[in-house]
């Protein structure tokens, strides 16, 4: 795992320890208290307020709910300019009167929550993404329900009452199960009230009960997916397609005895395949498609200038890219792609991939290589994608902020 973005990240891994990857996520219920000066580069008020100010959320997805139904969208919001905005006005007085606002995706445009986020994937090794609730009083929002997702809930400000009943089903799926609240549990396996600091883990298809503590709340829901047997039943199918069983046209009009037989020869040459492979070229294939986020890196993004040694560079996949040396070359793959560099630069990606995230100087020293030959490699890596660049002001406020 390359070092984490984040003062969440860093304190959430180091309170999770070992046992959490291997024996308790997906299985348990897990409580951890993080001092709340940790989520203060997360989300505050101050950043809902600038969402709401804009009028609009978008890419990420912005919505409102009561009594376990989300409300219609004209209820909220206006017309200006052709554009959908947010009416504050009715978003206050539906809040006011028990609605709960939320925020899907809400890593896609804040950069605190980003960080925390991209932290998730490298903690699970899995794809997540991040949800805001907004909640006052002891308003609900949902129904008891169940997720198909693990997560992680963060307590931000004020307090949220929660119940966590345990599952009806094993490992529901967004395709398969049965989410009807006539099916939650009545035991109570856990219950509290969070205040800000407090994290929980609750497992995918574990039912939850939750409303607001009687004052304010704002938390965070940090959503992982764990690939199952189906995610690999539909890649398998894919390493298939050499096989002409697997391609062929099916038969529409021919006899029973004739789909039958075709029938069996599609089995038979998916098993074939499908004998041969291991989880393990699944796990492998999906980090070669792992890739990062679309981020700009201005001006350095057009302008001829290289990074100078003061500048940060960051890199941009979320997940460690497979880094292999081919006779005079050093292969680093990401989103499915293979970038090729002469291999007396392999000092420097390793660094860069250990590090994820230091100055110019810093890689070089790293790497004991010339600041201009590292310079000149991160401006490659810039055009090709897999490098941000910003300035040196940006590694004095990390330093900063990291005491």
């Amino acid at each position: 795992m390359t070092k984490l973005a984040s003062r969440f990240g860093r304190a959430l891994s180091g309170e999770l320890g070992p046992d959490f990857s291997t024996h308790q996520v997906s299985n348990d219920v897990v409580f951890r208290h993080l001092d709340p000066s940790l989520l203060d580069d997360c989300f505050s008020w101050a950043g809902l307020n600038e969402i709401l100010s804009r009028g609009s959320a978008v890419p990420a997805d912005f919505f409102l709910c009561a009594q376990g139904k989300r409300l219609p969208e004209h209820q909220y919001t206006t017309s200006l300019d052709g554009h959908r905005v947010f009416d504050l006005p009715q978003v206050f007085g539906l809040m006011r009167a028990g609605a709960t606002l939320i925020i899907d995706s809400l890593d896609r445009i804040h950069p605190g929550v980003r960080a925390a986020t991209d932290d998730v994937m490298r903690i699970t090794g899995e794809t997540a993404a991040c949800n805001l609730f907004v909640t006052f009083d002891d308003a609900q929002a949902f129904d008891s329900h169940f997720d198909e997702v693990d997560t992680f809930v963060v307590q931000l400000l004020g307090t949220k009452h929660w119940k966590v009943h345990g599952p009806s089903e094993e490992f529901p799926l967004p395709e398969y199960g049965n989410s009807d609240p006539v099916n939650c549990p009545d035991t109570v396996l856990f219950e509290k009230t969070l205040v800000p600091g407090d994290v929980i883990h609750v497992p995918r298809g574990w039912w939850h009960t939750v409303r607001g503590g009687g004052e304010t709340s704002l938390h965070l829901t940090f959503t992982f997916t764990r690939r199952t047997g189906y995610d690999w039943l539909r890649w398998a199918a894919r390493q298939a397609l050499g096989r002409v069983e697997i391609r062929e046209s099916l038969d529409r009009t021919a006899s029973p005895e004739t789909h039958q037989a075709q029938l069996e020869r599609i089995i038979e040459a998916f098993l074939a395949e499908a004998k041969n492979l291991r989880l393990n070229d699944f796990f492998a294939a999906e980090r070669h498609a792992s890739g990062g986020r679309n981020l700009a890196s201005l001006p350095w993004d057009v302008s001829k200038t290289r990074p100078c040694g003061e500048d940060v560079v960051e890199l941009v996949p979320v997940l460690p890219p497979p880094v292999r040396v081919e006779g005079d070359h050093v292969i680093v793959t990401a989103a499915d792609q293979d970038f090729a560099l002469p291999a007396g630069h392999h000092p420097t990606i390793e660094a860069l991939v250990r590090a994820r995230r230091l100055t110019v100087a810093q890689l070089a020293a790293q790497a004991g290589a010339p600041v201009t030959s590292v310079s000149a490699l991160m401006a490659a890596l810039l055009r090709c994608g897999l490098v941000t660049v910003s300035g040196a002001d940006t590694a004095r406020r990390d330093s900063e902020r990291d005491r």
